[in-house]
């Protein structure tokens, strides 16, 4: 019985780590819809990430990391913090605004076809059979479709659409940074990069806020101020935690399945939580979409799994 209790133990870790992942990436959609709505959606993206890197960087010191970083890592960290902290989580926070959580984490969710791409176009050729090239194609097409029916069906104002636009692109920004992350090589230690990154986005983000008027239009309330809470401390702190510790248990196809269950949880507790609902046609896009995601996921071998274990942020 005592020779078992490990292995009982683990299992445990795994399946809590796991819950992490799915609920707290999954609800952050919910938690961005949600404070966008109070503060500048510049403010949602920064405060989020000066809170999370400032915990980071005291956690890493504490460990006894230096957390200088040398000329050349600075340059690198600076470019991925304002690419990946900055492109990608100010449109995600100025289309979690407009559009309802489970269509955003949807949208979001295509970060797998944009790396399978990115990939391909740079001589990786990870998209090589006609199962991969469809995959890839067909979500797109979902997401075309998804979006053409909303339009279509009244369900969203034509006004919005450039705020799906702009999802579309922080995803296509999340994963050029993640392509380009998997193959730096940096002299700091991870957390230390880590750190530093959303510290930089984190503070063009709110700098940017304050330049364009969220000061002023932002309403600083109790519930605001919980939300970017919960935001660094759960979305940020534990989820990447959590899901640095699956990716040293367990596969990373395993793992991976995040992109696919994420905008599932965000449609879920859109519905209980903000009464947000898909129509059927929307559910039929969700459906090709995910798919789709899932079959490019389900490779680990591949390089487009590297990238994504880099971007696991």
């Amino acid at each position: 019985m005592q020779d078992n209790a490990p292995s009982r133990n683990q299992t445990v870790r795994v399946v809590v780590a796991f819950a992490c992942v799915y609920l707290f990436w999954g609800s952050a959609f919910v938690a961005i819809r949600y404070s966008a709505q109070l503060v500048h959606p510049a403010f949602v993206a920064g405060i989020r990430y000066l809170i999370a890197g400032v915990l980071l960087l005291a956690f890493v010191r504490l460990r006894g990391d230096h957390l200088r970083l040398g000329r050349r890592d600075l340059v690198r960290v600076t470019g991925l913090g304002l690419l990946m902290f900055t492109c990608n989580t100010m449109l995600l926070s100025y289309g979690g605004k407009a559009l309802p959580a489970g269509l955003t984490a949807l949208l979001i969710s295509t970060i797998p076809l944009f790396i399978a791409l990115i990939e391909t176009l740079i001589g990786r050729r990870f998209v090589t059979s006609v199962r991969e090239w469809g995959a890839v194609c067909t979500g797109f097409l979902g997401v075309a479709m998804l979006l053409r029916h909303t339009l279509h069906e009244g369900l969203l104002p034509a006004i919005v659409m450039p705020a799906a636009l702009g999802l579309l692109a922080a995803a296509l920004a999340w994963a050029l940074g993640s392509v380009l992350l998997s193959r730096m090589k940096f002299e700091a230690p991870t957390l230390v990069c880590t750190s530093w990154q959303m510290l930089i986005g984190g503070t063009v983000d709110v700098l940017i806020g304050g330049a364009v008027g969220g000061l002023r239009s932002s309403q600083w309330s109790m519930a605001a101020w919980g939300s970017l809470i919960f935001l660094a401390v759960c979305g940020t702190l534990i989820g990447f935690t959590a899901y640095s510790y699956l990716l040293r248990r367990v596969s990373i196809g395993s793992v991976a399945t995040y992109a696919y269950i994420n905008p599932l949880v965000a449609v879920v507790l859109g519905w209980l939580l903000l009464g947000e609902q898909l129509s059927v046609s929307q559910w039929v896009g969700l459906v090709i979409v995910l798919g789709s995601v899932a079959i490019v996921v389900s490779l680990p071998q591949r390089q487009v799994m590297k990238d994504i274990e880099a971007s696991g942020t």
